[in-house]
């Protein structure tokens, strides 16, 4: 990478904060009277699922679709709340390295698989850390996500920025493959001081050159 780093792209889920899907599914069985470890586990990450993420189809049709899919007797506002639980506590060292960046003069962004009953959830939840990006890029309302590569270029396009000038930390390898295909420096999130370490090791600028 070029030591002369513009953008810092961070998803949010497992690297800023935390997600425990496992909470909706027990909420949602709670919810539903039955017993805990009934629905399987295997979330449906389908054609619907992807749907809901770039915004064209309603958190209301995705939750009839999932209840319907899962055998569940939940009603709306049920299902949403048990979505919503999944939200854990923000990941310290990130938010400081998010911080140490700007300080530095780079432009920090979120890009972030997501859609509007969880946007919905966020308020109140993590406005702090949400206000802080520079830019949020959501796929619910840029109608793409990742691993698509179109998704990483419009970043870079938004920010006139060149793959060798940006960083990006994302938890899935997926997601990681494609931004190193397009050139960018891309680091697997698998403990929390991913980015404080990469940040303290970062290549600079020779005072001589």
């Amino acid at each position: 990478m070029s030591n002369d780093l513009k953008l810092a792209i961070f998803d949010l889920g497992q690297v800023c904060f935390r997600t425990h899907l496992e909470r909706c599914y027990l909420e949602w069985e709670d919810m539903a009277g039955i017993r805990p470890g009934s629905v399987s586990r295997d979330f449906p990450l389908d054609d619907q699922y992807e749907d809901y993420e770039r915004g064209t189809m309603s958190g209301r049709s995705y939750g009839e679709y999932f209840c319907m899919l899962n055998e569940l007797s939940l009603d709306f506002e049920e299902w949403k709340g048990g979505w919503n639980s999944m939200f854990g506590e923000i990941i310290e060292p990130t938010r400081k390295t998010i911080k140490l960046m700007q300080e530095a003069g780079v432009t920090v962004v979120a890009l972030s698989n997501t859609n509007a009953t969880h946007v919905e959830s966020w308020k109140g939840l993590y406005d702090e850390l949400i206000e802080s990006f520079d830019h949020l890029y959501l796929s619910n309302e840029i109608g793409m996500r990742k691993p698509e590569p179109r998704v990483f270029e419009h970043v870079l396009n938004a920010h006139d920025a060149e793959a060798s000038q940006a960083i990006y930390f994302d938890d899935k390898r997926e997601n990681i493959r494609t931004a190193e295909r397009l050139g960018i420096e891309s680091v697997l999130f698998d403990d929390d001081s991913v980015a404080a370490l990469w940040w303290k090791r970062r290549p600079v600028p020779s005072l001589s050159s």
